[in-house]
Parts: structure tokens; sequence; C-alpha cells
């Protein structure tokens, strides 16, 4: 049995402290930590705790967690959403929610400054032709990858995600430049944090439309909101598992987009 636990939906003002009060009633811990921004020291709405008895860890998974207002989310902590694993030297990144105006030459020139590039890569939709908000940059050095990731990154006027693209087998290698949907063959590389962090903050529209909405109108909306540019992959369960964090969810929708020939 595992001990060590991520804990999802953790309230804004809740720090590490306030975490460890609350987990330490179930018993001893080994570690615990919220995880913060890198740049401006938030909290970023989840975090580990790693209990000295398994027995613990397994009754904390067995019952509901409330801190504050919000219900906590609590689950064994996978490879797939370790946070704190030590960091491979790589010399490819991927950044997301590139403005429209930023062309290919602006993404290189900004990233360039830290060192020589060796390949660039923005996805194209194969409809309008213009990128689709994300792209690929391989440098010569992976000490390039350590100093830009030190730093925030402005495109455009808003401030873009960049992350290591890190394979999660060293073995995996991309077969091609994109497939249809989704970021195709480079998915394998984009952390679960990327993922969540590309979709961006909900956005609520006055008038969303019954394909969004399910027939609802949004004027008086109080519990329900619409959240726009989502990535093609992202599924109900992606939703969940990202907006749990502010609170009890009682129902998540993705539409499905109807193709007109």
């Amino acid at each position: 049995m595992e001990r060590k636990l991520v804990v999802l939906g953790i309230p804004w003002e809740v720090d590490t402290e306030g975490l460890r009060e609350y987990m330490s009633k179930y018993g001893d811990l080994e570690d615990c930590i919220v995880m913060k921004e890198r740049t401006t020291g938030r909290s970023r709405g989840f975090g580990y705790v790693t209990f000295a008895s398994a027995d613990d860890a397994k009754n904390v998974l067995s019952i509901e967690h409330f801190l504050g207002e919000r219900m906590l989310e609590v689950k064994i902590a996978t490879p797939k959403e370790e946070m704190r694993a030590p960091v491979k030297k790589v010399t490819r990144i991927f950044v997301a929610r590139i403005p429209p105006s930023v062309d290919e030459s602006t993404f290189r020139r900004h990233f360039e400054e830290y060192g020589e590039i060796t390949d660039l890569y923005m996805p194209k939709d194969q409809v309008s032709k213009a990128h689709r908000g994300i792209g690929f940059i391989t440098f010569a050095s992976a000490e390039s990858v350590e100093n830009l990731m030190a730093d925030a990154h402005e495109l455009g006027g808003s401030t873009v995600v960049v992350d290591r693209a890190t394979p999660k087998e060293d073995d995996l290698k991309p077969i091609g430049r994109m497939s249809q949907g989704g970021y195709g063959a480079y998915n394998a590389y984009i952390s679960a944090a990327t993922r969540y962090a590309a979709v961006g903050a909900p956005t609520l529209y006055d008038h969303p439309g019954p394909m969004y909405g399910r027939g609802e109108s949004s004027r008086g909306m109080g519990k329900k909101i619409f959240v726009g540019r989502l990535p093609q992959e992202a599924t109900a369960d992606d939703l969940r598992l990202y907006f749990g964090r502010f609170g009890r969810i009682i129902d998540v929708y993705v539409p499905k987009v109807i193709m007109l020939l």
C-alpha cells in the first residue's frame, strides 16, 4: 500500500502548514507540501502528504475530506501526477496559450535569447492554417532550458505556459509532427500540470447557446460556467479534476463537435 497521497482542491489560502495541521489528525506524517507557482509563490491548489503508516494512508482514502468550504480529492500519488520527481536534463520545451498574433519569427526571436535553437515547430490548423496556440522548441543545450524555466514568459501581451517536454518513457520518440486531434505524437511529452495550465481560466458568455449550455441560457447563471478554448483531447474528467479545487462539482459536460461536410 502506498503511503504518499496527492491532495486536490486545496483552498488557495491554505499553505503547507495548514495542510499538515489537517492531515496530521489522521496519523504521523513524514512529509507534507502545498505546491506553489514558480513566479508568484501562490498556491497551485494541490499538494502531497506522505504518512508514516500505510494503514493511516489507507484510512484517509476511505473517507471524505473538507478543508474550509471546499471538498478535497485525495488519492494515491501516481507517477503521472508526481510533480516533485527529479527533473531530467532535457533540451525540448512545450509552450501553450500562444496568442494568435504571435508568428513563428516572433516565437523564435523570444526564445533564442536563451541559446541556440535546433528545431522549432508550431502546429497549424489544417483548415485555417493559423497556428493552434502551442509550440515546441529544441535547444542545442539543456542549460538553455534550465535558464528559461526560471523566468516568466510573455508573448503578444499575454503570459504563455512553458514546460519541459520530457518523454514519459526514455525510449519514446515522436512519430510525426502532428496527428489529428490534441497534441498528436507530442502528447507523451506534456505533463498533466501543463495540460491543466493550457486549458486556461473559465470564460463566461452572455449567450453560450444550446451547443454549449445544453439549451439553457446563461442569463441569471449562478452555478454554471462555460469554459472555452479547450484542447481537443480534453475530457469531462480533465475538467472535473482541474475545477474540483474550487468546490464540489455537480455536473460536467463536454460537447462533441459535429463536423459539417
